[in-house]
């Protein structure tokens, strides 16, 4: 029975890998070929080749559900084109055994999903994003053109063009209100420096706004009050989906602490924790797949069943989500949601093949 299991477990987890090379391949192409267009004096191919490269695990996080599904469905399917699996049952190996075996090559992409969420995607992404956005054009961020960064403090909001991991920050502004919600001043800096742990900002142009009039200074310092360090950056910096766990979830909880609303980012805590369950959903579907529907065809058939399922299951969760929070039911259950329809599925088409 253990030679059984770990034939299983072996066409399975071999069959994820080939899937998630070829994916991965695939993705690094386009992703380089869509950063074509933006090559420039100061962007250039190689540097459109190291962001693609420190971006793409970010995307390959976002794919382990889909490769997890295809794979089991390429390596049953290869078991079931070969007889192999017809003769696993007929020695007395029932459907439920199958399914164990899988579900344990599967889990070993889980604990990989959680690793690469946690770990390596954040402080990967941040780089990249960094690094294209200053190389793309540092007199842009230093214009403060583009979309930028927001961040508010009490009264004062700020905004950020580009952010610099190590501690630089490019197109700074700062717009202070008072109590009455009135525009008091606002300030810009061409660049500020995170040095002996205060911001000092350089080309700095003050307008204060008064009742009676509006008072423009220019100076070449100057020093940023904040509370904000390098390392509290990171969470300006990053989108949700970017962020790890630990850090969506303490981050919501701040935002919400603050009366700053942090639905988007427990949106995406909800979605990132529920990842490994939502992948032992679309497996459990994908099993499903093979013991009905799908039990005697070509495995092409499999494999775009499998890639249309993924797609379709993602664009649910990723639509679901923020529909969720304008109805409001919950990140959780925006979340939860089409989990327990998967498994309802899967669970239905598995007894109903028998």
């Amino acid at each position: 029975m253990r030679k059984i299991d770990a034939h299983i477990r072996s066409s399975v987890v071999n069959a994820i890998l080939a899937v998630m090379l070829v994916l991965a391949m695939l993705d690094f192409v386009i992703a380089l070929l869509n950063q074509l267009d933006n090559l420039r004096e100061t962007y250039t191919f190689v540097d459109a080749l190291f962001y693609v490269s420190l971006s793409s695990p970010a995307r390959l996080y976002e794919m382990i559900p889909m490769i997890t599904l295809i794979g089991c469905l390429a390596g049953l399917g290869g078991l079931a084109t070969n007889s192999e699996l017809t003769a696993i049952r007929a020695a007395g190996v029932s459907t439920h055994r199958i399914m164990i075996s899988t579900m344990k090559a599967a889990s070993l992409m889980m604990i990989f999903s959680l690793v690469m969420g946690e770990y390596v995607v954040p402080d990967l992404e941040r780089k990249a994003t960094s690094f294209r956005t200053i190389a793309l054009g540092r007199a842009l961020a230093e214009n403060n053109q583009g979309m930028g960064h927001w961040h508010r403090e009490g009264n004062k909001y700020m905004r950020f063009s580009a952010i610099e991991p190590n501690g630089v920050l490019h197109g700074l502004t700062v717009y202070e209100f008072d109590d009455d919600e009135n525009l008091v001043s606002l300030m810009h800096a061409k660049r500020a420096l995170y040095q002996r742990g205060e911001w000092t900002m350089e080309q700095v142009k003050l307008t204060q706004v008064t009742p009676f009039e509006t008072v423009v200074s220019n100076t070449s310092m100057g020093i940023l009050a904040t509370e904000l360090t390098p390392a509290r950056l990171k969470f300006v910096a990053q989108e949700p989906g970017d962020m790890a766990i630990s850090t969506l979830y303490n981050y919501s909880q701040y935002l919400k602490q603050q009366g700053l609303g942090g639905e988007e980012f427990e949106l995406a805590f909800w979605k990132k924790l529920l990842q490994p369950i939502s992948t032992i959903a679309l497996v459990l579907v994908g099993i499903s797949f093979i013991f009905g529907p799908l039990r005697s065809v070509t495995m092409g058939q499999r494999l775009f069943s499998g890639i249309l399922v993924g797609l379709v299951y993602k664009i649910v969760v990723d639509l679901l989500g923020p529909i969720g929070l304008l109805v409001g039911i919950g990140p959780l259950f925006a979340n939860l949601i089409p989990v327990v329809l998967c498994f309802i599925w899967g669970v239905w088409m598995l007894r109903k093949a028998g």
